[in-house]
């Protein structure tokens, strides 16, 4: 410690217990105002509670005398309505008094409403059914139907019982918020305070000061965890109108239950005397305290020598960054200037590789960002290792995790990759030095990885290990687009396969079914013009599925311009698998083809009816049930020999999809019952 700071320092102590003295002093000050602040907002709280509490007994006691009348037990309209008129006449406060049903109809009132109207959807009224009890509702402007339309009110509701406890209806009034407004009014606040209560919801009913700003507002979400607390309490905080106040609260759940009570007093009004006062003494000790450091300070002055205040001046800079600068001692007699030469010296050669280890690490940062890579290192002997930022986020790793052992590496590979990945490593320990591997890691979000991870090992003069450092880069979308075109390749050889599969199917069977070439031309382009069909609404779907209802539409597409008002389509959404919708979709073929040409299209009378179903569980496989039913064409006969149409269906339905296929060759029209298991929904 310089002899400056010393002699400071000495002065400072000695100032140091009037600094104490007074702290303590104005630390108890404030914490008993703080207490003393605390008790009176809680106690102002407190005391409107109480008053707000009478308001609403009274209300009680008057719902509960209500509640007595017979004619409103009896639900006498004219006798409860001009009862309820003159009692509004005598409390103001209340804007309104109706009795209602227990299904929420009107049945007296002091008002006119609405006639037909029904309540049971307020809630108020559903909460006094419910809880068969006193009720305070919540602030609203749609108490009921008719004059109070958009005029905030409190409801306030009681059940309506008869003489055997059961409860018949409810008995509501709503107390007039601006009434409870001019209430408050009356009571005289302090400079800066406020009174504020609100409902259930937090929505304040009455508000002083700046009632017209904030009556009908909700309180903010800061502040929403005092209105249900447990007990009442004091808290500080800026207020929504932007004076900081200490705020005493009464919660929901004490009483008056169901309101939420706070009163507030402007901390700056509250502690105006004890900050002045505080004000004032540090004023004074601040005043002591640099006057003693001043002195102290010039005193030490005349005792230390400029070299040395030189020196160190110069080593700070040097220490902050500034290697420029340098030890000026012109004249300066024996070994100070040679200590300081010696200085300058030292600072010439720090700035010169300072200057060239700051480039070529501007050099390296730069190529590494621009190929988004992380570097990392291993020390052989101390066993541990580490990496840069970019490498540990690069790992999936927090960019402040740098410091690793071979352990943590290990458990970010990804397990079938760990024995490929160390026998790398140690191939390139024990070889040339040279290393380069690819493999997965799992980021700690169990996302998968890949990284291609280079670098080189250093040798001893006995050719073994003793640092390893090198370079990580994620190649996962590399990994990505190759996988991807491998899977197109594979897809796209697969679907061929069985398109042409498929196609020589058809031609050998039709060619064996044919009397002609013509008859075989006819045939064979149907089929594959119906195949060609469902290929194009795989394709529109990516192969993945396609809609049974788009594959019926397509196949009857020619014969609906004509007979659109006697062909019926009905069923609900199937996406097919494409094995299932080429299949299905030669089976609708080959049944529309014989339809026109020998069935219910073949005849201006003919009537036909596609319908299917579906049904099985919701995670479960799903059973498809296609009718097809044909009326008014020519008379059926069963066929004397299976033709190839018939063999294409049975083959489809019963050998491709595992089905079943029942026929009935009716003689007024043939009808085919299908049904094919689908595939279990992911």
């Amino acid at each position: 410690m310089t002899l400056t700071k010393r002699l400071l320092l000495l002065a400072l102590i000695s100032v140091l217990p009037a600094i104490v003295i007074w702290t303590y002093t104005e630390v108890s000050l404030r914490r008993a105002r703080e207490a003393e602040i605390n008790d009176l907002v809680l106690r102002q709280a407190k005391l409107a509670g109480s008053e707000v509490e009478r308001i609403f007994d009274g209300i009680h006691s008057l719902l509960i005398a209500v509640d007595e009348i017979p004619s409103i037990r009896t639900f006498n309209t004219a006798g409860c309505s001009s009862y309820l008129r003159s009692l509004q006449q005598r409390v103001p406060y209340l804007v309104a008094i109706i009795a209602l049903d227990r299904d929420g109809g009107v049945k007296c009132s002091g008002a006119q409403f609405v006639d037909g109207g029904r309540y049971n959807n307020r809630p108020y009224f559903q909460e006094t059914i419910a809880q068969n009890s006193f009720v305070i509702g919540a602030y609203t402007a749609d108490f009921a139907e008719g004059n109070l339309s958009g005029r905030p009110v409190l409801p306030l509701a009681l059940p309506i019982w008869n003489d055997n406890g059961e409860t018949i209806g409810v008995v509501a009034a709503a107390l007039d918020l601006q009434w409870l407004g001019d209430k408050l009014k009356e009571r005289i606040l302090p400079a800066g305070g406020s009174l504020t209560i609100s409902d259930r919801r937090g929505t304040i009913v009455a508000r002083q000061p700046l009632p017209e700003r904030f009556v009908g507002t909700t309180i903010p979400d800061a502040f929403l965890k005092y209105v249900s607390a447990e007990e009442p309490g004091v808290f500080e905080a800026v207020s929504q109108d932007g004076v900081k106040r200490i705020v005493g609260y009464i919660p929901l759940n004490v009483p008056p239950k169901g309101l939420y009570i706070s009163a507030g007093l402007s901390s700056k009004s509250a502690f105006e005397a004890i900050n002045r006062t505080a004000k004032r003494g540090f004023m004074l000790i601040g005043a002591a305290l640099v006057l003693t450091l001043s002195l102290s300070w010039l005193t030490s002055r005349a005792f230390i020598t400029k070299p040395f205040e030189t020196m160190t001046d110069a080593v700070r800079a040097w220490r902050r960054g500034n290697y420029r600068a340098r030890i000026d001692l012109p004249g300066s007699p024996g070994e100070l200037g040679l200590l300081a030469s010696a200085f300058n010296d030292l600072m010439d050669d720090v700035a010169e590789r300072q200057k060239a280890l700051q480039a070529s690490e501007e050099r390296a940062r730069l190529a590494l960002d621009a190929g988004q890579m992380g570097t990392w290192w291993y020390d052989h002997h101390k066993k541990i290792g580490g990496w840069s930022s970019q490498a540990a986020v690069l790992l999936g790793l927090p960019p402040e995790q740098k410091s690793v052992s071979i352990d943590d590496w290990r458990a970010l590979v990804h397990p079938d990759d760990l024995e490929r990945a160390l026998e790398k490593l140690r191939a390139a320990t024990q070889g040339s030095g040279d290393y380069e591997d690819e493999y997965r890691v799992l980021h700690p979000n169990r996302e998968i990885r890949w990284i291609n991870s280079r670098g080189r090992v250093f040798l001893n003069s006995e050719k073994k290990p003793i640092y390893f450092v090198g370079i990580f880069q994620d190649i996962t979308n590399r990994k990505m687009a190759e996988d991807q075109q491998r899977f197109f390749l594979d897809e796209l050889n697969h679907r061929v396969k069985n398109t042409l599969a498929t196609v020589q199917s058809i031609a050998a069977q039709t060619l064996r079914s044919a009397s002609s070439p013509a008859n075989f031309k006819e045939a064979f382009e149907g089929r594959l013009l119906a195949l060609s069909k469902t290929h194009d609404l795989l394709t529109r779907n990516a192969w993945r599925d396609a809609n049974l209802h788009d594959i019926a539409k397509q196949e009857l597409a020619p014969y609906r311009k004509n007979y659109d008002d006697r062909i019926i389509v009905e069923g609900p959404k199937v996406n097919l698998p494409a094995r299932y919708a080429i299949n299905l979709g030669l089976v609708l073929h080959e049944l529309v083809t014989n339809a026109a040409k020998y069935g219910a299209l073949a005849t201006p009378t003919g009537q036909l009816d596609l319908k299917w179903t579906a049904n099985g569980t919701a995670d479960g496989p799903l059973q498809l049930h296609l009718h097809w039913v044909e009326a008014g064409g020519p008379p059926v006969e069963p066929p004397k020999r299976q033709g190839f149409g018939s063999r294409l269906i049975s083959r489809s339905i019963e050998g491709e999809l595992s089905g079943s296929v029942a026929i009935d060759f009716a003689p007024t029209g043939i009808r085919y019952d299908i049904s094919v298991p689908l595939p279990a929904r992911n």
